[in-house]
């Protein structure tokens, strides 16, 4: 299956509104990504593919509070790292799904994501969204069997 942005619109919409409850409103893609950070995780098999979450650190905090039913202050980094990590694994695996052919997906790796955004090659994928006050953005790209660069400053 070819994936299209609507596509990757509901795939977002169904892992953060309908599983976690999360508030969606799709807004323009053209964000300031300096102090944002990336989950990524890579599907390898017939296809080649990466999921590319963006988020700013308030935005991760409030994703682990609805993710773990608890407050920030309750919370350690670790665990909102773990929900940042998971909300690209869920996202991940429906796109893994949508492929419709064998394949594995990698554990998330979470890191800076400094100007990264700007960087990536305009044939991706691209979709964002206001999420808790802040924007949102997941990138799919896709590429042959060799490898996905993923460029992450510093490893959170």
């Amino acid at each position: 299956m070819q994936l299209d942005e609507p596509t990757l619109q509901q795939i977002t919409v169904d892992v953060c509104q309908s599983m976690l409850g999360l508030a969606l409103t799709p807004i323009s893609s053209d964000i300031d990504t300096a102090k944002q950070l990336v989950a990524s995780v890579e599907i390898r098999g017939g296809r080649t593919a990466a999921v590319d979450v963006f988020a700013h650190e308030h935005l991760m905090a409030a994703i682990a509070e609805t993710m773990f039913c608890a407050e920030r202050s309750s919370l350690s980094a670790e665990e909102i790292r773990d929900a940042f990590g998971e909300i690209a694994n869920m996202i991940g695996g429906n796109v893994k799904g949508a492929f419709g052919e064998e394949s594995d997906l990698s554990l998330p790796t979470i890191g800076e994501a400094n100007d990264s955004l700007n960087r990536l090659p305009h044939e991706c994928l691209r979709t964002t969204f206001e999420c808790c006050g802040h924007p949102l953005t997941i990138v799919l790209r896709e590429a042959d069997k060799k490898a996905l660069p993923v460029e992450l400053s510093a490893v959170v």
